[in-house]
């Protein structure tokens, strides 16, 4: 009796454990498709003409004008990012329902430039079974709808696109 018990206690408790994971990791259907960037708004919802970013040890100072990226989700769990036709991302993605967040797993293309290579070096990047790095990239929803998509940023901005038909 006690061993059927058991049986049935560990067979509940991974059930319940997969069902969890697969409640919280998704493909939402509304982002597949491409998006479209329209506009950076600050929480008063005015408009972002720059963004200054500085990395110390890593990259130049340097301001932003914000014109993108233009993103494509894909129904078997890939993503682009475009940034520009010689930029663009490249990874994984699903959609984490708890937290309302988009996440990528955006892989480093080989040889690693100086950027990747010192995420790496810190920590920041995780390897997966193939021996491949890359970083997970959490883009908090703001407001999804079947016509556009707002992603939270640092400073309460909010980055707005409209889906590309």
């Amino acid at each position: 009796m006690k061993r059927y018990l058991l049986i049935l206690i560990t067979t509940l408790l991974i059930v319940g454990l997969c069902y969890g994971q697969n409640t919280q990791k998704e493909l939402k259907p509304e982002l597949i498709g491409t998006w479209q960037f329209v506009a950076l708004t600050d929480a008063q919802n005015n408009k972002v003409d720059t963004i200054f970013h500085n990395i110390p040890g890593v990259a130049k100072a340097g301001w932003e004008i914000p014109k993108g990226p233009l993103l494509r989700y894909y129904e078997d769990g890939t993503y682009t990012k475009e940034f520009t036709p010689e930029n663009i991302d490249t990874g994984k993605w699903y959609y984490d329902k708890e937290n309302s967040a988009i996440i990528h797993l955006l892989y480093y293309d080989k040889p690693y430039n100086e950027f990747a290579q010192y995420l790496i070096d810190e920590g920041h990047a995780r390897k997966d079974e193939n021996g491949d790095y890359y970083e997970k990239i959490t883009n908090s929803v703001y407001e999804i709808t079947d016509q556009t998509l707002v992603l939270l940023e640092r400073g309460d901005r909010r980055r707005i696109f409209v889906k590309k038909l």
